[in-house]
């Protein structure tokens, strides 16, 4: 097998549209991915990634361009050819020959060829990136409107009209929901509209939502939807992140109720198990809720932090335990204390996970670590 010149294929299939030459080379990927890019589908390497759902997408800002996409168990793939190698399990020369060889790019003659495509069409792909980033443009700033327009009709948890709200937290034994400052970064909203995977209305419900920051600045906003009585609402998820401008990275960012940049801090991944941490521990700790995993394992706490206390879920797939480990040993490479706390509820045949709301529910405040509160 000869060695192709990695940018004359990349160029190329720019050209092409890396949607077409991924749709045929990688079968193992779900279509409706591809249909919909940004859309989550289950993962081509291992399959479906647990209590989350579908872990796979390609990136919706460029996946024409740049062929990328992400599981949220396996990782970041920026481009097509790291996807590829991940996929077919394959090194990067391999990658470029399946490519090239999709492309009729086999041959220096053939490269030589390509190259004098490539330039002819160097207009054309600047004309591209141009109107794809006056497309870009106008979808962050309707996604900007739609942010705050949700967050300005939702209402403190407190309000007469939150009770489902509050007959949801109950149902958790969750009782931190009205301290001080939550208002700012958890409300409840009367009626979010909800839409599944395939874009289908699915109804509107109540719900709480979350803003999502980073250093203090927001992101996003992350939705519980609900009933009237309090329960999940029947729908496919009942916790979505909103669309969020692509100029912004919500890596790094969380649900942060209080001060985030202390010398001393507690994080975990959902919100009621960071609610559920403070009731079981008689509100000794305040906690942090980094939304998931992926952004769990992705933590960046503030300069003043000198030590870290991760909450994690125990979840069948391990990618809980595993996000949390990863977190810990970067913590401590950066001269950051970082200890584990696992739920100790065990995993059950049939469970897909634990974490500690179950513990709260379960066992109540003698199922967790004695903890002194700070001064």
């Amino acid at each position: 097998m000869r060695n192709l010149k990695a940018e004359v294929v990349r160029n190329a299939a720019k050209l092409k549209g890396w949607d077409v030459i991924l749709r045929d080379l990688c079968p193992e990927i779900d279509s409706r991915a591809f249909d919909k890019p940004g859309r989550h589908t289950k993962c081509p390497v291992h399959g479906v990634a647990g209590r989350g759902g579908d872990g796979f997408k390609f990136f919706r800002k460029d996946f024409q361009d740049s062929g990328g996409g992400m599981c949220n168990t396996c990782g970041t793939y920026p481009d097509g050819f790291s996807l590829l190698m991940w996929v077919k399990n394959y090194g990067f020369a391999d990658a470029v020959a399946d490519v090239g060889d999709f492309l009729g790019i086999r041959s220096t003659e053939d490269e030589n060829q390509q190259e004098k495509v490539n330039r002819a069409n160097e207009q054309a792909l600047a004309a591209r990136r141009k109107e794809l980033e006056e497309r870009e443009a106008a979808s962050n700033l309707y996604h900007s409107k739609k942010l705050n327009e949700l967050w300005k009709g939702s209402i403190p948890l407190t309000h007469a009209d939150a009770e489902p709200a509050r007959l949801y937290l109950a149902s958790r034994k969750i009782l931190c929901w009205d301290r001080e400052g939550v208002e700012r970064v958890v409300r409840f909203h009367p009626s979010l509209s909800s839409y599944n995977e395939d874009g289908e209305f699915e109804g509107d419900f109540p719900g709480i939502v979350a803003k999502v920051t980073k250093a203090g600045l927001p992101i996003t906003l992350h939705r519980y939807f609900l009933t009237q009585k309090g329960l999940k609402a029947p729908v496919q998820s009942a916790k979505k992140m909103c669309m969020y401008p692509t100029d912004k990275l919500v890596t790094g960012g969380g649900i942060f109720v209080g001060a985030w940049d202390k010398e001393e801090i507690d994080v975990c991944e959902g919100l009621e198990t960071a609610w559920a941490i403070e009731t079981g521990t008689n509100f000794a700790v305040q906690v942090h809720s980094l939304v998931n995993a992926t952004l769990l394992e992705g933590f960046e706490p503030g300069p003043r932090t000198k030590r870290v206390r991760i909450w994690i879920d125990k979840d069948r797939s391990g990618r809980g335990e595993e996000a949390g480990m990863n977190l810990k040993k970067r913590l401590w490479e950066k001269g950051i204390q970082a200890q584990i706390l696992t739920p100790s509820l065990p995993l059950l045949e049939g469970e897909k996970s634990v974490d500690w709301n179950d513990v709260l529910v379960q066992l109540g405040c003698m199922g967790f670590p004695q903890m002194r509160r700070a001064a």
